[in-house]
């Protein structure tokens, strides 16, 4: 399913390259290279009034111009990859990410291109999500599918990775699938265990990125890429995250772009509870089943006005009476402070999650290994251990030895059904 859009014609050759090398421009962000695009109508004339503007505006922060051969030298890796570029104005840009203020110029695209143009909902959360949240995750991402709509995450681990396997095997005959947005360049895999995961999204998914490819990510870059998912989604889902997740961080970034904000809430012993419950009080919708989330979207695909055709920039030449001067640039000089807030302060929330530490009378570092990702998988809610065995990959004797450690440490409790569940502290 996706709301009917009317398409631009496809950019000419010169001014996406033009885009691209003004997208790459040194200080040049996303919100700078719009405001550029709306100020002269194409990024060939922007390339061209730069150095006045630069010259008689008072700049302080330097702008170096992407060159021709550094761009096409970019574009030329992504082609060894299979990766294409997308660039705003394209017939392929989704509608949706088009309507954010820091859209990105452009971004690298592998796999089925047409998933751009569904109706999509993002799902987050924690990476070191327990068994049942990982199952809810799958659970709704299948039946979304399943109903002709998209599933956009990070492919982190936890949540993120949960949701793409399960759209991946859900039923794609209604249009539906799934995104992934990545930290790095789209040709580089991480977390490295989910190389398995990355070729099956490549070939039946769509993998997205906006950095260049063959760049590691960076702790920097996974807000920035939180702000695309929520950007292609009409609304997001959180389900587990802690209070400093970078989950949140996606859901604040929904809020602010005007889309749904939805809530998955948990026990308030449960830690990864804290950020979906306190989303929940902020206002966010509580779901507790994928109707929550097709009613709402039921009621956004009646609002047309959301879904209207976006401004397009115009390409014909250079704007009449250009004005270079102080006050006729105000606008961009506070552009270019605004893509400077965007690079360097949001960027300092992000936190990545790690598992609890956990203490057992075993030594080595693989026994607490081991015994930290079946306590992670573990909640407040009792889980059956056959489900934990096979969520963990680790044989029946290993899960039932590391519980037995785990509750002589006081750190579990069994349940009838054989069921476990952890003990809140």
């Amino acid at each position: 399913m996706h709301f009917n859009d009317q398409q631009p014609n496809r950019l000419a050759q010169s001014e996406r390259l033009a885009r691209m090398r003004l997208a790459r421009s040194t200080n040049i962000g996303p919100v700078t290279f719009r405001k550029l695009l709306e100020r002269f109508g194409s990024a060939r004339e922007a390339i061209e009034i730069l150095p006045d503007i630069t010259r008689h505006s008072g700049i302080s922060r330097k702008i170096t111009l992407a060159s021709r051969d550094e761009t096409v030298a970019e574009i030329e890796r992504a082609k060894d990859c299979n990766a294409k570029p997308i660039i705003i104005g394209d017939p392929e840009y989704p509608s949706l990410l088009t309507r954010i203020e820091d859209a990105p110029p452009y971004f690298y695209a592998i796999g089925r291109l047409e998933l751009l143009a569904g109706t999509a909902i993002g799902i987050v959360g924690a990476r070191n999500a327990s068994a049942n949240g990982c199952g809810f995750a799958r659970k709704i991402s299948h039946e979304l599918v399943s109903a002709g709509y998209v599933v956009a995450s990070g492919m982190a681990r936890g949540i993120d990775g949960a949701a793409h396997s399960a759209a991946l095997n859900a039923a794609h005959e209604r249009g539906g699938g799934t995104i992934a947005v990545l930290g790095g360049g789209v040709d580089i895999v991480y977390p490295r265990e989910h190389q398995e995961l990355y070729d099956q999204l490549c070939e039946h998914g769509l993998v997205i990125s906006e950095m260049p490819p063959g760049l590691t990510p960076q702790a920097r870059h996974f807000p920035r890429r939180n702000r695309i998912i929520s950007g292609l989604s009409a609304g997001t889902v959180v389900i587990e995250a802690g209070r400093n997740s970078g989950s949140l961080i996606t859901a604040r970034f929904a809020a602010d772009q005007g889309r749904d904000v939805f809530a998955v809430p948990g026990s308030p012993t449960d830690p990864r509870a804290a950020g979906p419950n306190s989303l929940i009080r902020d206002g966010a919708i509580l779901c507790d089943s994928v109707d929550v989330i097709l009613d709402a979207l039921r009621q956004a695909e009646k609002n047309t006005q959301l879904f209207e055709s976006f401004h397009q920039f115009n390409t014909d030449g250079r704007a009449d009476n250009v004005n270079v001067s102080q006050s006729g640039y105000d606008d961009i000089i506070s552009s270019l402070d605004r893509d400077a807030e965007f690079s360097g302060g949001k960027d300092q929330g992000q936190s990545i999650e790690k598992p609890v530490k956990i203490s057992t009378s075993r030594g080595s570092e693989t026994d607490v290994d081991d015994a930290a990702k079946i306590f992670d998988l573990l909640s407040s809610s009792p889980l059956l251990i056959d489900e934990l065995i096979r969520t963990s990959n680790m044989s029946a004797n290993r899960v039932s030895t590391i519980l037995i450690e785990l509750e002589l440490a006081g750190r579990v409790e069994r349940h009838p059904g054989n069921r476990v569940s952890r003990i809140a502290k």
